[in-house]
C-alpha cells in the first residue's frame, strides 16, 4: 500500500522519529519513481478522507485531525468550507527544519496542517491563529 506502508511508514515515520534514512535506498526509490508514487498516494488518501468528512460535516461541527498520516487534511477541509473549525494534533515531535526540508513537496505537507485553526504538538501545546 503506497499510502500507509509507503509514504506514511517508510518516509514520514522515519522522519518524525529521527531514524537515519538509508541514502542508497532513497536514491533507488528516486530512480524508480517510488517516492513520487508514494507521495501521490498520500495526497489521494488525504483527499478521500476529506471527501468522506465533507459528506458528514454539519455547520457547527469541530473537526479534529490526528497524526502525520493526515497532514494535508486540514487544508483540504478548509478549502472546501472556509469557516470549518479544524484542529490538528501531532503525537510525535515535529522534526527539525534541517531534517524536514530534505523531503520533496515539504511545502504542501506543512501548508496542509496550517489549515488547522488549532495545532497541538506533544511537547508544546497551544492554540495558533487560523
Amino acid at each position: 500500500d503506497l499510502y500507509y506502508n509507503g509514504f506514511c511508514n517508510s518516509v514520514l515515520w522515519q522522519l518524525f522519529h529521527y531514524v537515519p534514512l538509508n541514502i542508497d535506498s532513497w536514491q533507488k526509490m528516486a530512480e524508480h519513481r517510488a517516492m513520487e508514487m508514494q507521495w501521490q498516494a498520500y495526497q489521494v488518501a488525504n483527499e478521500k478522507f476529506a471527501d468522506v468528512m465533507l459528506t458528514e460535516y454539519l455547520a457547527d461541527d469541530v473537526v479534529w485531525v490526528q497524526y502525520y498520516h493526515l497532514m494535508l487534511l486540514p487544508s483540504l477541509l478548509k478549502q472546501a468550507v472556509s469557516k470549518m473549525k479544524v484542529g490538528f494534533f501531532l503525537h510525535t515531535p515535529f522534526p527539525s527544519s534541517e531534517i524536514y526540508r530534505t523531503l520533496p513537496g515539504t511545502g504542501d505537507r506543512e501548508e496542509g496542517s496550517r489549515g488547522a485553526g488549532s495545532r497541538r504538538i506533544r511537547q508544546r501545546i497551544g492554540v495558533l491563529p487560523s
